[in-house]
């Protein structure tokens, strides 16, 4: 695997997600930054947790796996971010996003002013006008390449932030009702195909690329020159939370590895399938991840 001498830096919410009878660790940042840390990645984890119950399970999963957490500080007042999940009959999940949490109080980490070799972060972190939005845009300046895992979920997001989190990205990550949304939202022309969606998309905001998930019907990438679709991974299904986090993983690992982009698609479908087998976003155990190495090393 390509390394590089400083770490890239994951942005954004670690929280909880409220399933009612059951409480998971989650976020898409900090699944994200696991399956990474799991997978071999250097990174450093850039958030915020309350002073409570839910920040010392975040901070001690983080310890527990060997991750560092030096970037994610305690808040004196703000809590723990909280999301309540519902599930929709036959619709997935909806999600319910409490406001006014520590992730939106995100400062930057000591110690750092020189280029950072990537970034990953989301939308939702930046919802509101405070800390973690300034933050962000200060990691933005130093991040030589951007992975933006966008988020629509109402109402926490509106066009105008959502052009500056898009404009300039390396990767733009979406599903396909995020695809629409977009078109729809910017008035932008109706393509034919999805492909010229994807390519629309990444020249309105001057993306270099577009890498979209589309469910059962597998994914898709296009960068405005070339284009790849994938078939979606079998898979014996217990929830989809937390898939398109580790799809996200899984092709960052395929790309910091040099491979091809079809194989990066593959790597991407592996990692979210796994997870859908799984109950909630994260597996508890590391041979999850040496079952997926395996498999990985086998078809090199």
């Amino acid at each position: 695997m390509k390394t590089e001498a400083v770490p890239g830096v994951i942005f954004g919410e670690c929280l909880v997600d409220d399933f009612g009878t059951a409480q998971c660790l989650g976020g898409a940042p900090f699944n994200v930054a696991q399956h990474l840390h799991a997978l071999g990645v250097a990174s450093v984890f850039v958030s915020r947790v309350g002073r409570d119950a839910a920040g010392q399970r975040i901070l001690q999963r983080m310890q527990d796996w060997g991750m560092s957490t030096s970037a994610v500080p305690e808040d004196e007042l703000l809590p723990t971010g909280r999301v309540q999940v519902v599930a929709d009959a036959g619709q997935g999940h909806h999600f319910e996003i409490l406001p006014h949490q520590a992730y939106d109080a995100i400062c930057p980490p000591s110690g750092g002013t020189g280029s950072i070799p990537w970034l990953y972060h989301g939308s939702l972190v930046v919802r509101e006008d405070g800390p973690s939005r300034a933050t962000w845009r200060q990691l933005c300046a130093r991040a030589r390449w951007r992975f933006v895992d966008i988020n629509l979920r109402d109402p926490w997001w509106d066009s105008e932030m959502l052009t500056e989190v898009i404009q300039d990205s390396s990767i733009l990550k979406c599903n396909v009702e995020e695809l629409r949304q977009i078109i729809r939202t910017y008035g932008l022309p109706p393509a034919p195909s999805l492909q010229e969606a994807m390519q629309t998309v990444a020249r309105h905001f001057c993306a270099q690329a577009v890498l979209l998930t589309r469910g059962a019907a597998g994914a898709a990438y296009g960068d405005g020159t070339d284009f790849y679709e994938a078939k979606a991974i079998p898979t014996v299904i217990q929830d989809t939370v937390g898939a398109g986090d580790a799809f996200a993983a899984g092709w960052l690992w395929g790309f910091f590895c040099g491979d091809s982009m079809e194989r990066c698609l593959l790597r991407a479908g592996d990692l979210a399938a796994a997870v859908c087998a799984l109950s909630g976003a994260l597996p508890d155990q590391p041979e999850f991840y040496r079952t997926i190495m395996e498999h990985w090393a086998k078809e090199n």
